[in-house]
């Protein structure tokens, strides 16, 4: 089968693991029928296109009793009925292939939500290393993360802080580069000609970690933002391994 080096196409490889399933968010086709029923069980969905990046042209959805609220950007629209939010998103994405993703309630540092980028790359030795985790907190009123929509870039440890002792972090991080680590191996199957991949994990309240997305083109440079500049330079170093 081949997959597309698409949002659509990545999640369909991911699928293809058993294992990593376990942490990915139902998605599927943003077609009505499809945004109505994950809307229905999960009251909260992200509406992405398949072939965005960097964050810009997502939306956030939510049912609120009898009303539904479409959110991009820091714009912000109430609706009385699903179908209006609907044409109103069908209107806003133009032509544009759309995916639907359950909405994962994301852990908070000083009430925004954050999510975690994780670098993997290829070592001198063609094995995949893990250089890099950084966290990315999302603008207030803004419903991504992204660092080229206004995300800020902050070390991990003090978004975990809160939420556990430094010793479980520890062993918590390293299980967060072990997922990345399988997520690479199993993806460089599929789409072989990629020396790094930049993976997006989302934490929920129950500290599960959960795929959000996987970038064959990662961005280094959000790891340059933060003033320890050693993942950075690693990252840049291993840039040069063919």
């Amino acid at each position: 089968m081949v997959y597309w080096n698409n949002k659509l196409g990545k999640y369909k490889a991911l699928l293809t693991n058993e294992e990593l399933t376990l942490n990915l968010p139902p998605t599927n086709l943003a077609t009505e029928a499809n945004v109505e029923r994950m809307l229905g069980k999960y009251r909260v969905v992200y509406l992405k296109p398949s072939n965005g990046t960097g964050g810009y042209g997502i939306f956030k959805l939510s049912r609120m009793d009898a009303r539904y609220r479409l959110e991009n950007g820091t714009r912000n629209r109430s609706f009385a009925t699903f179908k209006g939010t609907y044409v109103a998103f069908q209107k806003a994405k133009r032509k544009k292939a759309y995916l639907v993703q359950k909405g994962i309630p994301l852990l908070r540092y000083q009430g925004l939500p954050f999510d975690l980028r994780i670098m993997v790359q290829r070592n001198r030795q063609r094995k995949w290393e893990v250089t890099g985790i950084v966290g990315r907190v999302a603008l207030p009123n803004k419903v991504v993360t992204n660092y080229h929509s206004g995300g800020r870039p902050m070390p991990v440890e003090k978004l975990l802080s809160p939420f556990m002792s430094k010793k479980e972090q520890l062993s918590y991080v390293e299980s967060l580069k072990t997922l990345g680590l399988r997520i690479s191996k199993h993806m460089s199957g599929i789409f072989p000609n990629f020396r790094s991949y930049g993976v997006d994990i989302g934490i929920d309240k129950e500290m599960k970690p959960w795929i959000i997305e996987v970038n064959t083109r990662p961005d280094k440079y959000i790891f340059n933002a933060l003033s320890d500049k050693r993942m950075f330079r690693k990252i840049q170093r291993y840039e040069r391994f063919r």
